[in-house]
């Protein structure tokens, strides 16, 4: 933590209160003398220049940098709710600058805090977060706005629970042991209903109903010969009204997957990518965490069916499975 602070501020670490002739104090550090003229570095960054002449009195006195130094120093890096007080703590005192350097660490612990999403000028939209104004989520929010309400497919009035959830300790027993001759991918994935991560993922048993020579599971992407990435996002777009009155609420589901190959020369290389896209829509009288979840189980049996019929699986015995009603 000293090294980011003593980076961002090498002359503010301790503050001088400068009492000048017309009544007014400025608040900062000396860093800068020629002849006559004295620069100050301010609290908030800026720099004066004054003449020697207007300097009343100079008084070592404890400023908001003083106690940022002693803060920040027993804070750890990896310290979440530190860093987050710690932020907090530097917009209370308008220590801006210091506020941006926390809110970031925080972001690098818990890339979906939303505290720090929004002092940083983030916007949630459609899944991800963008920069507010930035032209990524301009065309985001512009490419939700034409999802259309008509002849979307419906969310179902009942939710069968699904086969991951209902057999926890062998969802798969018929596919035969891993062999010699079975090629294991290891599965990266990063999946969000809303803004919360997937507790209880069904993405690996979907994948592995394909069978063949390959097994899909957990394990070290850096010691793995070959990696599946899935990033799949399921999210409330928007409300469609009818004159004034609400009639459907419209959810997508998206997913990107990537599979990658490790070479002799221990690189990953690409071997197959694919996108989906299902957009639903859902009556405004059914909660939204009901169309949330169909959403994300149709959009894995569109995941696991599209993966299903790459080339490279289709010669390592994979059975293509059928896409989503």
């Amino acid at each position: 933590m000293a090294f980011v602070i003593l980076t961002l501020l090498p002359s503010l670490l301790y503050g001088d209160v400068f009492e000048l002739t017309n009544g007014d104090k400025v608040e900062g550090n000396i860093v800068r003398e020629i002849g006559d003229l004295v620069s100050i570095r301010k609290l908030d960054g800026s720099i004066v220049t004054l003449d020697r002449s207007e300097i009343k009195n100079i008084k070592k006195s404890s400023t908001p940098l003083d106690e940022y130094k002693k803060r920040a120093d027993s804070v750890k890096d990896n310290d979440l709710t530190g860093q987050i007080d710690m932020a907090k703590w530097c917009q209370s005192r308008g220590l801006d600058a210091q506020a941006k350097v926390h809110w970031k660490m925080v972001l690098n612990l818990s890339p979906d805090q939303f505290d720090a999403r929004k002092a940083l000028g983030y916007v949630w939209i459609g899944g991800d977060w963008y920069l507010a104004g930035s032209k990524e989520a301009k065309n985001r929010q512009k490419e939700l706005d034409s999802t259309p309400a008509e002849e979307l497919p419906e969310v179902p009035d009942e939710l069968p629970l699904p086969e991951w959830e209902r057999t926890k300790v062998n969802p798969l027993p018929g596919l035969p042991p891993i062999n010699k001759d079975t090629t294991v991918i290891i599965l990266q994935a990063d999946e969000k209903m809303g803004r919360t991560k997937v507790e209880s993922s069904g993405l690996k048993y979907q994948l592995n109903r394909m069978g063949g020579k390959v097994r899909f599971a957990e394990g070290d992407v850096n010691k793995a010969s070959h990696v599946l990435k899935v990033k799949i996002r399921c999210f409330f777009v928007r409300q469609q009204d009818f004159y004034g009155a609400p009639i459907a609420n419209i959810f997508q589901g998206e997913a990107t997957m990537e599979l990658l190959e490790r070479t002799p020369e221990g690189k990953l290389k690409r071997l197959h990518t694919s996108k989906v896209k299902l957009p639903f829509s859902a009556s405004t009288r059914r909660p939204k965490e009901v169309g949330l979840r169909y959403t994300y189980y149709v959009t894995l049996e569109a995941v696991s069916s599209r993966v299903s019929k790459w080339p490279w699986l289709k010669r390592k015995g994979a059975k293509p499975l059928p896409a989503p009603e």
